[in-house]
């Protein structure tokens, strides 16, 4: 166990250490060129990129909730709790990291300088319905 709670105080500190250069401006995530086991779309890549603050903090609330659940056992009385903390890691995962990554919204929560990134959804429902308009006329 203490080899686990090690490896997770790694992830954390380098958690902090990837998002405070995101946030600086200092990352070196190339927004426009995937890598090449990427298998979705370059908007997507992006909106992945932009998200990564919330979804890793999203992730790391899951993975101590995992390890203190372990810790704590199924009969002790804040077994629960631990539980809900977990919820709120999925919660944020799917509540705040999806819309920054398909929306970029809520602007609080995306680093400043993609901020005025374009979002993935109106764009994709515009090119849509211009796909379905030339269908029409054909």
């Amino acid at each position: 166990m203490v080899i686990t709670i090690a490896f997770y105080a790694l992830l954390v500190f380098g958690y902090f250490y990837a998002v405070g250069k995101i946030w600086r401006g200092e990352s070196e995530f190339d927004g426009d060129d995937p890598p090449p086991f990427w298998p979705f779309s370059d908007e997507l890549w992006r909106g992945a990129g932009r998200a990564m603050p919330v979804l890793g903090l999203g992730g790391l609330i899951l993975i101590g909730a995992g390890i203190v659940s372990d810790l704590v056992g199924k009969d002790s009385s804040s077994y629960d709790l631990v539980m809900a903390i977990g919820t709120v890691g999925l919660l944020l995962t799917i509540l705040v990291g999806f819309p920054i990554m398909y929306l970029n919204r809520p602007k609080l929560f995306v680093p400043p300088i993609w901020r005025d990134d374009p979002p993935i959804y109106p764009r994709r429902r515009a090119q849509g319905s211009a796909d379905e308009r030339r269908r029409d006329r054909s």
